[in-house]
């Protein structure tokens, strides 16, 4: 991998191919396993040392609860694909692992 990242596109080129595949990727998981896609967003700000900083949000409602996924997508670790699917995969797991609806729960949005 380069430190430049030159290879990726740069930011927004990353992160228009990151939430294409990711956006088919979080919907086909609502599909499986009975959640609700809600929206898939993204933003960007400038890190300390001034560089941008882009993370992905995914909400997804699932068992009730309004469940909120967000991740780090630039820097790239992967290509945006791979990435995706990684984000998805993850998501994936913490649905299943940590959503459990409650008697009288207030179902307030979690965060994954």
């Amino acid at each position: 991998m380069t430190d430049d990242h030159a290879t990726w596109g740069g930011p927004q080129a990353y992160t228009d191919a990151f939430l294409r595949s990711a956006r088919r990727a979080v919907q086909d998981l609502c599909e499986r396993r009975g959640g609700e896609f809600e929206s898939l967003t993204h933003d960007a700000v400038p890190d300390a040392a001034g560089n941008v900083v882009v993370a992905a949000t995914a909400v997804v409602v699932f068992r009730g609860h309004r469940c909120v996924f967000r991740r780090g997508i630039w820097p790239p670790s992967h290509p945006p694909g791979t990435r995706a699917a990684i984000y998805a995969s993850v998501l994936e797991e913490r649905l299943l692992t940590r959503v459990h609806p409650l008697p009288g729960d207030d179902m307030s949005p979690l965060d994954l």
